[in-house]
């Protein structure tokens, strides 16, 4: 069936599908990207940020200390990079500075902005 302006068919032009085609591949491809599970060392420093803020909710100096012990040690072997290691001194900054309520915004955002890190 032909249009009466144009005198063409009905339905997408070439150039118009070849472009939906091209967006649906790109937006394919991006979200199998941004889909990958979370690597090994990510759900462990996902774990030590979950310790952490627990430790701070009860405010609990002796767990504080141990999680502190073990982000040190996941840092110094390469497993924490400077980035993670560097949010997660901020907020033990604040804990050990009496700064419970503050140290625990910084975790609850930390944790929602970046679920997983290296």
């Amino acid at each position: 069936m032909r249009t009466p302006i144009e005198g063409r068919p009905l339905g997408l032009r070439t150039g118009e599908c070849r472009g939906l085609v091209a967006t649906a591949l790109a937006a394919l491809l991006l979200a199998l990207a941004g889909c990958g599970e979370p690597s090994i060392r990510e759900r462990e420093n996902r774990r030590e940020l979950e310790a952490l803020l627990t430790a701070i909710s009860l405010k609990n100096k002796k767990e504080l200390d141990k999680d502190i012990k073990r982000i040190d040690g996941r840092h110094a072997s390469g497993e924490l990079s400077d980035d993670g290691y560097k949010g997660l001194q901020e907020i033990i900054k604040k804990a050990q500075a009496g700064d419970w309520g503050g140290a625990e915004k910084q975790a609850y955002e930390l944790r929602e902005s970046k679920p997983y890190f290296k």
